[in-house]
């Protein structure tokens, strides 16, 4: 599960993909501390009664438990930012600031999506651009990873303006001069055979 938002301004698209891991970080400390109150009074309840190894035993779980939130939480922060604007191609990931930068030339750059062969319907997106290759969005889901595909296929690479719908008459004005030549061909081949 993940956010992800697009914004268009007049220049290009930005992409911002965030996993949606956990809340912030003073909820789950208050989570925690309530499962560590409860924890600790059984725990301590059992070491009063002559049950004194729960003691460690309930230790080891509060630490299990914080590692787990711990690590959740700091995967919340990743965050991996695709700016499409002009004729470059920036993309930013990080935790919780920017760790790695790429920059790809936009009419060569190319949108693969391709699936994994051992793994169930999971697939890996990637940008490639002459000698570079960008993973993106290895939180995804399938589903979001796809989408995610076909909106930066509209925007990305060196056929990008067919894709997009004030594209759309050129396409067809297009078609419209192959068309009849291929019909004139065709029909001049029926005449002669």
């Amino acid at each position: 599960m993940t956010t992800q938002s697009t914004t268009e301004t007049g220049h290009g698209r930005r992409f911002v993909l965030a996993p949606n891991v956990a809340p912030d970080w003073s909820q789950t400390m208050r989570v925690f501390a309530g499962i560590s109150f409860v924890c600790l009074a059984i725990a301590l309840t059992c070491t009063w009664f002559g049950f004194w190894p729960v003691l460690p035993f309930a230790g080891i779980e509060l630490l299990a438990l914080w590692a787990g939130l711990y690590v959740s939480a700091r995967r919340s922060l990743d965050r991996e930012v695709i700016q499409v604007d002009g004729g470059a191609i920036r993309i930013e990931k990080g935790r919780g600031r920017a760790e790695h930068q790429w920059e790809l030339d936009r009419a060569w750059t190319e949108v693969v999506l391709k699936r994994l062969p051992r793994r169930w319907e999971h697939t890996q997106l990637v940008l490639r651009s002459r000698d570079q290759q960008v993973t993106l969005g290895e939180f995804l889901e399938p589903e979001e990873r796809r989408s995610l595909a076909r909106e930066l296929s509209r925007c990305i690479g060196p056929m990008a303006s067919w894709g997009r719908d004030d594209a759309a008459p050129a396409t067809h004005e297009s078609d419209a001069v192959i068309a009849p030549v291929i019909r004139a061909s065709h029909s001049l081949g029926d005449r002669t055979g």
